[in-house]
């Protein structure tokens, strides 16, 4: 099943159940495929990068509310969160994320710092569901 289905499949689920929250944040995570593609024939890998970055705005908002003591609006930001990411491939793990990044050292040939953008070019081609952050952080580390 597309995942547009799931989602409009969740809008009607929700809408039965009357949980708002939850009709919000599958609602605008439609809203994100329709601004993207009218007609919603989007490829799933297409709404999945959507959905990503839609996922780190969400985090950087979660971030300002809690710097903000807005207690009520960090735990919306939460479960819209939860929401979002049923629709996202799940996370690498730490160790896992560790054997990419030294293949893609050892594929690019890095040996300083400064080969760093090669390596994240690298590990994007390897697996393109790898944690950014993560994989930066211990290229990083490996690389000095």
């Amino acid at each position: 099943m597309a995942i547009i289905d799931q989602i409009n499949d969740g809008i009607k689920e929700a809408m039965r159940s009357r949980d708002t929250l939850r009709l919000g944040a599958l609602r605008m995570l439609k809203s994100k495929i329709l601004a993207a593609d009218a007609r919603c024939t989007l490829p799933d890998s297409e709404v999945i990068k959507l959905f990503k970055t839609y996922f780190g705005n969400l985090q950087e908002a979660l971030e300002q509310a809690r710097l903000a003591n807005r207690a009520d609006m960090a735990d919306q930001l939460q479960s819209e969160m939860k929401v979002v990411e049923e629709f996202l491939p799940k996370a690498l793990s730490a160790e896992e994320t560790k054997k990419i990044v030294i293949q893609a050292i050892s594929e690019s040939g890095a040996a300083t710092k400064k080969d760093l953008g090669l390596v994240m070019k690298a590990i994007m081609k390897i697996n393109n569901s790898v944690d950014g952050k993560l994989a930066k952080e211990l290229a990083d580390q490996l690389l000095s």
